[in-house]
């Protein structure tokens, strides 16, 4: 799969996510943190464990987290999903991204090779809530 086949891929992903919820989105402290694995099945501990060993995505050859440099990262969370950095030194190392306007929060696994990958995200962000909200809910 090449490197654009997985930013579309991830890019539907997204935008799939996002309409199934929209009644759901919103920019509310009352809102519930609600959240997903980046792989189903397995938990974001679980994925934090093996993200320095995996492949980046437009290599990959098995379903993994989308993983790929830290500026492709940011630039599609801050340009799809409005996110922008929340918590930059987070549990266990992870990042923490949020969009106030969308309602959206994504946490991203740096690496040590200027590479990072998504491990979780999901809805029920509001920077007017504690952090660690987030990161329970990812289970860190």
């Amino acid at each position: 799969m090449t490197r654009a086949d997985r930013i579309t891929r991830l890019g539907c992903a997204g935008v799939v996510a996002l309409l199934s919820v929209t009644p759901a989105l919103s920019a509310s402290p009352n809102q519930p943190v609600q959240g997903w694995s980046a792989m189903q099945g397995i938990e974001p501990a679980a994925l934090l464990e093996d993200i320095q060993t995996m492949p980046v995505s437009e290599i990959a050859v098995d379903d993994q987290p989308y993983c790929a440099d830290d500026a492709e990262i940011a630039a599609t969370l801050e340009q799809d999903f409005a996110e922008h950095p929340v918590d930059m030194t987070g549990v266990q190392g992870t990042q923490l991204w949020g969009s106030d306007q969308l309602g959206t929060w994504t946490l991203v696994a740096p690496r040590d090779d200027q590479t990072s990958c998504i491990i979780a995200s999901g809805i029920g962000f509001s920077d007017d809530r504690s952090t660690q909200a987030y990161f329970q809910v990812a289970g860190l």
